[in-house]
């Protein structure tokens, strides 16, 4: 918007409670160290699932908000470790996730994951949530 003497006059703006929580600062601290530790994983190996540095990852975890493409992937990740969760025990997820599985042609799921086909996993969580022999 212009004025008389042809500057630019800031356009007052009311930004709304869902507008504020999608311009948030993504993921916290507390979430990446923490999703790293319930899957059992080392820095280099969680590096590899988030498709990010080590030195990322330790930035990361010292406290600097995930933004853009990493926050979306932590989510991501979480969910599907939530989903994962629901059908291999806690406590092994990290080393089923590290370990090669007939099921997806021998590939690791970390491997699978890095590959970018993490709806192969979600996949194999839907049949064996519902009973049915894939």
């Amino acid at each position: 918007m212009r004025t008389l003497t042809g500057k630019r006059r800031r356009k007052a703006t009311t930004e709304t409670p869902a507008a504020a929580r999608r311009a948030g600062s993504g993921p916290k601290r507390e979430d990446v160290v923490g999703l790293r530790r319930r899957l059992g994983l080392n820095q280099t190996d969680f590096a590899r699932l988030l498709s990010v540095s080590l030195r990322s990852l330790a930035t990361l975890e010292s406290g600097a908000p995930a933004r853009g493409a990493v926050a979306r992937r932590l989510v991501e990740l979480s969910r599907l470790i939530d989903g994962l969760a629901e059908v291999v025990r806690a406590e092994s997820l990290g080393t089923w996730l590290q370990t090669a599985n007939d099921a997806l042609d021998g590939f690791k799921p970390i491997e699978v994951i890095e590959r970018g086909e993490a709806d192969r996993l979600w996949e194999m969580i839907y049949f064996l949530r519902s009973g049915v022999p894939a």
